[in-house]
């Protein structure tokens, strides 16, 4: 399914997957020019802004996708004998193919800025894996109550925006110029404690990751409780309700 959907999303084009590694890169060389000249203050300011996006760009895919995924799929579902909860998982496998792709530009432009990733790189793995069970977990709860309350669907977008600015993905959490108590509000939420991991294994060189570790496995592991608890109580409704 995953196959599937990777197949689907770049059908008919001439360079197919290179388009993974294609728009990164052309968006990455833009942002890097861009954020280069215009802001100063943190060193290589285009790359941390960089690792925020690729981090991001999970949240997007396996979030916005994975809600409409139930509900996207109600044909096939009513016609195949298949676990239902497999569904909202797709565009995370789909989402960690192609933020794995991301990286490739994403070391292109690193090494073309002279630096190169920091030892604490080979928690990436750890970090990622983290974080792909706690998107799962969000995708799985919204997706089933998607299919009893259409308007998720329709509002989740503004409210991805605003988790957007509320998580440290284009600015650094511990700049003075912010407020002691945004600082302090910035660290309940989930997001910022994955941004902050994701860009301190490629971009900081961040010591604290593996200290952090048990913090992500943990958020990890709620958000999938949450998420099959929510699947486990309305499973034998959802195929009525499609």
């Amino acid at each position: 399914m995953v196959r599937r959907e990777l197949k689907v999303k770049y059908r008919g084009t001439f360079l197919g997957y290179l388009w993974s590694m294609l728009n990164p890169l052309m968006f990455m060389t833009v942002i890097a020019f861009v954020f280069s000249h215009l802001v100063k203050g943190i060193p290589h300011y285009e790359v941390f802004i960089l690792a925020g996006i690729v981090a991001w760009n999970m949240v997007a895919q396996t979030i916005e996708i994975g809600t409409s995924s139930i509900v996207a799929n109600a044909s096939l579902l009513k016609k195949v004998a298949v676990p239902i909860w497999i569904f909202p998982m797709v565009p995370m496998g789909s989402g960690v193919i192609n933020m794995l792709l991301s990286l490739i530009p994403y070391t292109i432009i690193l090494y073309l800025r002279g630096m190169h990733f920091p030892v604490e790189v080979v928690y990436l793995p750890l970090v990622v894996l983290a974080y792909a069970a706690f998107l799962s977990g969000i995708a799985l709860a919204l997706s089933t109550l998607n299919v009893f309350f259409r308007d998720i669907a329709h509002v989740l977008g503004p409210i991805l925006t605003l988790v957007f600015y509320a998580t440290p993905v284009i600015y650094d959490r511990s700049n003075p110029a912010l407020p002691e108590y945004v600082r302090e509000l910035l660290l309940y939420n989930p997001f910022s404690h994955y941004i902050e991991c994701f860009r301190g294994a490629i971009y900081s060189g961040d010591a604290g990751i593996l200290s952090r570790l048990p913090w992500l496995y943990g958020f990890a592991f709620v958000s999938l409780f949450i998420g099959f608890s929510i699947y486990r109580v309305a499973r034998n409704r959802i195929l009525f309700r499609l």
